[in-house]
Protein backbone atom coordinates (compact mmCIF):
# COMPACT_ATOMS: atom_id res chain seq x y z
CA UNK A 1 0.00 0.00 0.00
CA UNK A 2 2.84 2.41 0.65
CA UNK A 3 4.70 1.44 -2.50
CA UNK A 4 1.24 2.72 -4.58
CA UNK A 5 0.76 5.35 -2.15
CA UNK A 6 4.82 6.57 -3.18
CA UNK A 7 3.83 6.21 -7.29
CA UNK A 8 0.16 6.05 -7.94
CA UNK A 9 0.29 7.05 -11.01
CA UNK A 10 3.23 4.38 -12.18
CA UNK A 11 0.53 2.19 -10.64
CA UNK A 12 -2.41 3.07 -12.37
CA UNK A 13 -0.50 3.48 -16.02
CA UNK A 14 1.15 -0.29 -15.05
CA UNK A 15 -2.19 -1.76 -14.32
CA UNK A 16 -4.26 -0.19 -17.19
CA UNK A 17 -1.21 -1.56 -19.60
CA UNK A 18 -1.46 -5.03 -17.77
CA UNK A 19 -4.97 -5.25 -18.54
CA UNK A 20 -4.99 -4.39 -22.05
CA UNK A 21 -2.31 -7.15 -22.87
CA UNK A 22 -4.32 -9.22 -21.14
CA UNK A 23 -7.34 -8.01 -22.99
CA UNK A 24 -5.39 -8.89 -26.56
CA UNK A 25 -4.60 -11.98 -25.22
CA UNK A 26 -8.00 -12.94 -24.67
CA UNK A 27 -8.98 -11.37 -27.46
CA UNK A 28 -7.06 -13.51 -29.74
CA UNK A 29 -8.22 -16.61 -28.58
CA UNK A 30 -12.20 -15.03 -28.66
CA UNK A 31 -11.55 -14.46 -32.11
CA UNK A 32 -10.50 -18.05 -33.04
CA UNK A 33 -13.49 -19.00 -31.08
CA UNK A 34 -15.68 -17.09 -33.50
CA UNK A 35 -14.32 -18.71 -36.52
CA UNK A 36 -14.89 -21.99 -35.15
CA UNK A 37 -18.38 -20.74 -34.28
CA UNK A 38 -18.98 -19.32 -37.60
CA UNK A 39 -17.96 -22.56 -39.29
CA UNK A 40 -20.49 -24.55 -37.23
CA UNK A 41 -23.27 -21.77 -37.61
CA UNK A 42 -22.88 -22.72 -41.56
CA UNK A 43 -23.32 -26.34 -41.23
CA UNK A 44 -26.54 -25.62 -38.71
CA UNK A 45 -27.76 -23.07 -41.37
CA UNK A 46 -27.98 -26.10 -44.35
CA UNK A 47 -30.12 -28.23 -42.19
CA UNK A 48 -28.15 -31.06 -43.48
CA UNK A 49 -27.73 -34.26 -42.17
CA UNK A 50 -24.87 -35.66 -45.08
CA UNK A 51 -23.54 -33.45 -47.46
CA UNK A 52 -22.65 -35.12 -51.09
CA UNK A 53 -20.36 -33.83 -53.24
CA UNK A 54 -17.96 -34.76 -56.29
CA UNK A 55 -16.02 -37.83 -55.46
CA UNK A 56 -12.67 -37.61 -54.06
CA UNK A 57 -12.92 -33.91 -53.09
CA UNK A 58 -13.75 -32.36 -49.89
CA UNK A 59 -16.62 -30.11 -50.79
CA UNK A 60 -18.54 -27.92 -50.96
CA UNK A 61 -16.65 -25.27 -48.53
CA UNK A 62 -13.52 -26.34 -48.65
CA UNK A 63 -13.02 -27.43 -52.19
CA UNK A 64 -14.73 -26.90 -55.61
CA UNK A 65 -17.35 -29.71 -56.50
CA UNK A 66 -19.38 -29.95 -59.41
CA UNK A 67 -22.30 -32.34 -60.00
CA UNK A 68 -25.10 -32.92 -62.35
CA UNK A 69 -28.52 -31.57 -60.91
CA UNK A 70 -30.09 -35.21 -61.33
CA UNK A 71 -28.36 -37.00 -58.82
CA UNK A 72 -30.50 -36.26 -55.95
CA UNK A 73 -33.36 -38.41 -57.44
CA UNK A 74 -31.07 -40.94 -57.58
CA UNK A 75 -29.72 -40.54 -53.60
CA UNK A 76 -33.63 -40.12 -53.04
CA UNK A 77 -34.11 -43.99 -53.92
CA UNK A 78 -31.69 -44.94 -50.63
CA UNK A 79 -33.20 -46.55 -47.66
CA UNK A 80 -32.32 -44.02 -44.88
CA UNK A 81 -32.92 -40.68 -47.00
CA UNK A 82 -36.48 -38.67 -46.45
CA UNK A 83 -35.23 -35.74 -48.23
CA UNK A 84 -32.44 -34.42 -50.54
CA UNK A 85 -32.25 -31.09 -52.38
CA UNK A 86 -29.30 -29.54 -54.63
CA UNK A 87 -27.54 -26.21 -53.57
CA UNK A 88 -24.53 -24.23 -54.91
CA UNK A 89 -22.36 -21.78 -53.27
CA UNK A 90 -20.84 -18.86 -54.50
CA UNK A 91 -18.51 -16.31 -52.83
CA UNK A 92 -18.59 -13.57 -54.69
CA UNK A 93 -19.08 -9.68 -54.84
CA UNK A 94 -22.48 -8.46 -54.94
CA UNK A 95 -23.17 -5.24 -56.06
CA UNK A 96 -25.87 -2.70 -54.82
CA UNK A 97 -25.50 0.92 -57.11
CA UNK A 98 -21.80 1.83 -56.66
CA UNK A 99 -21.05 -0.72 -53.49
CA UNK A 100 -19.78 -3.83 -53.46
CA UNK A 101 -20.34 -6.02 -50.40
CA UNK A 102 -18.74 -9.48 -49.88
CA UNK A 103 -21.37 -12.38 -49.57
CA UNK A 104 -21.61 -16.26 -50.08
CA UNK A 105 -24.29 -16.23 -52.69
CA UNK A 106 -26.28 -19.45 -51.45
CA UNK A 107 -28.73 -21.21 -54.43
CA UNK A 108 -31.39 -23.42 -52.96
CA UNK A 109 -34.81 -25.13 -53.41
CA UNK A 110 -37.33 -23.29 -51.27
CA UNK A 111 -38.84 -25.53 -48.39
CA UNK A 112 -36.00 -27.75 -48.87
CA UNK A 113 -32.47 -28.44 -47.01
CA UNK A 114 -30.20 -25.15 -47.79
CA UNK A 115 -33.00 -23.07 -47.21
CA UNK A 116 -32.31 -19.63 -44.39
CA UNK A 117 -33.82 -21.44 -41.07
CA UNK A 118 -35.99 -18.28 -40.28
CA UNK A 119 -36.80 -14.67 -40.94
CA UNK A 120 -35.95 -11.58 -38.87
CA UNK A 121 -38.12 -9.41 -41.29
CA UNK A 122 -39.46 -9.41 -44.73
CA UNK A 123 -40.73 -13.02 -46.61
CA UNK A 124 -39.47 -16.23 -48.26
CA UNK A 125 -38.71 -16.53 -51.83
CA UNK A 126 -41.47 -17.38 -53.50
CA UNK A 127 -40.57 -16.67 -57.02
CA UNK A 128 -38.43 -18.56 -59.69
CA UNK A 129 -36.25 -15.98 -60.49
CA UNK A 130 -34.82 -12.30 -59.16
CA UNK A 131 -35.39 -12.27 -55.83
CA UNK A 132 -33.81 -13.09 -52.27
CA UNK A 133 -33.14 -12.81 -49.05
CA UNK A 134 -29.80 -11.58 -47.58
CA UNK A 135 -28.27 -11.69 -44.28
CA UNK A 136 -28.63 -8.61 -41.85
CA UNK A 137 -24.93 -8.19 -41.80
CA UNK A 138 -24.86 -7.31 -45.68
CA UNK A 139 -26.25 -3.89 -44.57
CA UNK A 140 -29.50 -4.42 -47.45
CA UNK A 141 -32.62 -3.59 -46.43
CA UNK A 142 -35.88 -4.70 -47.40
CA UNK A 143 -36.97 -3.74 -51.22
CA UNK A 144 -33.54 -3.20 -52.04
CA UNK A 145 -32.09 -3.85 -55.34
CA UNK A 146 -28.82 -5.68 -55.58
CA UNK A 147 -27.21 -7.04 -58.90
CA UNK A 148 -25.54 -10.61 -59.18
CA UNK A 149 -23.90 -11.15 -62.13
CA UNK A 150 -25.80 -9.87 -64.94
CA UNK A 151 -29.20 -9.95 -63.29
CA UNK A 152 -30.86 -7.82 -60.22
CA UNK A 153 -32.71 -9.01 -58.09
CA UNK A 154 -34.63 -7.37 -55.33
CA UNK A 155 -34.70 -8.32 -51.68
CA UNK A 156 -37.80 -9.67 -50.02
CA UNK A 157 -36.45 -10.95 -46.69
CA UNK A 158 -33.93 -10.63 -44.10
CA UNK A 159 -32.62 -13.21 -42.01
CA UNK A 160 -29.56 -13.17 -39.15
CA UNK A 161 -26.71 -15.06 -38.33
CA UNK A 162 -26.29 -16.93 -41.55
CA UNK A 163 -22.57 -16.69 -42.65
CA UNK A 164 -20.13 -18.53 -44.65
CA UNK A 165 -16.53 -20.39 -42.23
CA UNK A 166 -15.08 -16.97 -43.65
CA UNK A 167 -17.73 -14.67 -41.57
CA UNK A 168 -19.13 -13.36 -44.98
CA UNK A 169 -22.55 -12.57 -45.01
CA UNK A 170 -25.11 -14.99 -47.22
CA UNK A 171 -27.43 -14.35 -49.76
CA UNK A 172 -29.82 -16.78 -50.55
CA UNK A 173 -31.28 -16.41 -54.12
CA UNK A 174 -33.27 -19.39 -55.85
CA UNK A 175 -31.20 -22.80 -57.42
CA UNK A 176 -31.64 -21.95 -61.11
CA UNK A 177 -30.75 -18.36 -60.81
CA UNK A 178 -27.57 -19.06 -59.01
CA UNK A 179 -26.58 -21.96 -61.19
CA UNK A 180 -26.75 -19.49 -64.21
CA UNK A 181 -24.60 -17.02 -61.71
CA UNK A 182 -21.92 -19.47 -61.46
CA UNK A 183 -21.84 -21.75 -64.30
CA UNK A 184 -23.53 -20.02 -67.20
CA UNK A 185 -20.40 -18.13 -69.41
CA UNK A 186 -20.53 -14.38 -70.00
CA UNK A 187 -22.46 -13.55 -73.86
CA UNK A 188 -18.79 -12.91 -75.64
CA UNK A 189 -17.72 -16.49 -74.31
CA UNK A 190 -20.57 -18.15 -75.43
CA UNK A 191 -20.60 -16.38 -78.92
CA UNK A 192 -17.01 -17.33 -78.95
CA UNK A 193 -17.63 -21.21 -78.39
CA UNK A 194 -20.29 -21.11 -80.77
CA UNK A 195 -18.11 -20.00 -83.25
CA UNK A 196 -15.66 -22.65 -82.77
CA UNK A 197 -18.25 -25.11 -82.13
CA UNK A 198 -19.27 -24.08 -86.19
CA UNK A 199 -15.73 -24.51 -87.12
CA UNK A 200 -15.75 -27.88 -86.07
CA UNK A 201 -16.06 -30.13 -89.13
CA UNK A 202 -17.06 -33.25 -86.75
CA UNK A 203 -19.27 -31.20 -85.07
CA UNK A 204 -21.07 -29.30 -87.57
CA UNK A 205 -22.12 -32.19 -90.48
CA UNK A 206 -23.47 -31.45 -93.54
CA UNK A 207 -25.21 -34.89 -93.51
CA UNK A 208 -26.67 -34.37 -89.68
CA UNK A 209 -29.33 -31.71 -89.56
CA UNK A 210 -29.60 -30.12 -86.39
CA UNK A 211 -26.49 -31.42 -84.70
CA UNK A 212 -24.83 -27.95 -84.32
CA UNK A 213 -27.75 -26.64 -82.95
CA UNK A 214 -28.28 -29.18 -80.34
CA UNK A 215 -24.75 -28.83 -79.26
CA UNK A 216 -24.92 -24.93 -78.99
CA UNK A 217 -28.15 -25.14 -76.89
CA UNK A 218 -25.89 -27.88 -74.39
CA UNK A 219 -23.49 -24.98 -73.72
CA UNK A 220 -25.33 -22.46 -72.43
CA UNK A 221 -27.20 -25.45 -70.08
CA UNK A 222 -26.64 -25.03 -66.71
CA UNK A 223 -27.15 -28.89 -65.04
CA UNK A 224 -24.53 -28.41 -62.44
CA UNK A 225 -24.67 -28.33 -58.39
CA UNK A 226 -22.11 -27.95 -56.23
CA UNK A 227 -23.39 -30.34 -53.32
CA UNK A 228 -26.82 -32.41 -52.57
CA UNK A 229 -27.71 -31.76 -48.74
CA UNK A 230 -29.76 -34.84 -47.27
CA UNK A 231 -31.87 -35.43 -44.62
CA UNK A 232 -31.97 -38.58 -42.84
CA UNK A 233 -34.93 -40.65 -41.77
CA UNK A 234 -35.77 -40.48 -38.18
CA UNK A 235 -34.26 -43.72 -37.04
CA UNK A 236 -31.66 -44.66 -39.98
CA UNK A 237 -27.62 -44.42 -38.81
CA UNK A 238 -26.30 -41.71 -40.99
CA UNK A 239 -23.18 -43.49 -41.01
CA UNK A 240 -24.07 -46.39 -42.92
CA UNK A 241 -26.63 -43.88 -45.52
CA UNK A 242 -23.18 -42.14 -46.00
CA UNK A 243 -21.42 -45.15 -46.64
CA UNK A 244 -24.18 -46.76 -49.26
CA UNK A 245 -23.95 -43.49 -50.95
CA UNK A 246 -20.50 -43.60 -51.12
CA UNK A 247 -20.42 -47.53 -52.40
CA UNK A 248 -23.29 -47.51 -54.94
CA UNK A 249 -23.48 -44.07 -56.41
CA UNK A 250 -19.42 -43.07 -56.74
CA UNK A 251 -20.37 -39.81 -54.75
CA UNK A 252 -18.30 -38.54 -51.53
CA UNK A 253 -20.79 -38.08 -48.55
CA UNK A 254 -19.78 -36.53 -45.62
CA UNK A 255 -21.45 -36.77 -41.76
CA UNK A 256 -22.16 -33.76 -39.51
CA UNK A 257 -18.76 -34.57 -37.56
CA UNK A 258 -16.23 -35.25 -41.00
CA UNK A 259 -17.46 -32.21 -42.12
CA UNK A 260 -16.76 -30.16 -39.14
CA UNK A 261 -12.85 -32.01 -39.09
CA UNK A 262 -12.81 -30.69 -42.66
CA UNK A 263 -13.99 -26.97 -41.77
CA UNK A 264 -11.87 -26.55 -38.31
CA UNK A 265 -8.49 -28.51 -39.65
CA UNK A 266 -8.42 -27.60 -42.95
CA UNK A 267 -10.28 -24.37 -44.13
CA UNK A 268 -9.40 -22.32 -41.07
CA UNK A 269 -6.08 -24.10 -40.06
CA UNK A 270 -3.63 -21.22 -41.49
CA UNK A 271 -5.61 -18.72 -39.72
CA UNK A 272 -5.75 -20.71 -36.67
CA UNK A 273 -1.82 -21.24 -36.55
CA UNK A 274 -1.55 -17.27 -37.29
CA UNK A 275 -3.70 -16.75 -34.19
CA UNK A 276 -2.24 -19.31 -32.28
CA UNK A 277 1.12 -18.02 -32.47
CA UNK A 278 0.25 -14.40 -31.50
CA UNK A 279 -1.47 -15.51 -28.72
CA UNK A 280 1.78 -17.75 -27.15
CA UNK A 281 4.06 -14.45 -28.02
CA UNK A 282 1.03 -12.59 -25.98
CA UNK A 283 0.68 -15.03 -23.26
CA UNK A 284 4.91 -15.37 -22.52
CA UNK A 285 5.23 -11.14 -22.62
CA UNK A 286 2.29 -10.86 -20.43
CA UNK A 287 3.92 -13.45 -18.07
CA UNK A 288 6.90 -11.65 -18.12
CA UNK A 289 5.74 -8.30 -17.22
CA UNK A 290 3.71 -9.56 -14.07
CA UNK A 291 7.11 -11.37 -13.40
CA UNK A 292 8.68 -7.86 -13.41
CA UNK A 293 6.23 -6.06 -11.58
CA UNK A 294 6.15 -8.50 -8.42
CA UNK A 295 9.90 -8.27 -8.42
Amino acid sequence: GRDILHSWSKFVLTGIGLGLLIGVTLTMAGVYRGMVDDAKALLNNSGADLWVVQQDTQGPYAESSSLRDDVYRSLLGLPGVARAANVTYLTMQVRQGNIDVRAMVVGFEPGQPGEPGYLVAGRHITRNHYEAVADLKTGFRLGDSIRIRRHDYRVVGLTQRMVSSGGDPMVFIPLKDAQEAQFLKDNDAILGERARTAANPALNRPGVPGLLEALQASQTANRNVNAVLVKVAPGADTASVAGEIRRWKHLQAYTRPQMEEILVSKLIATSARQIGMFLVILAIVSAAIVAFIID
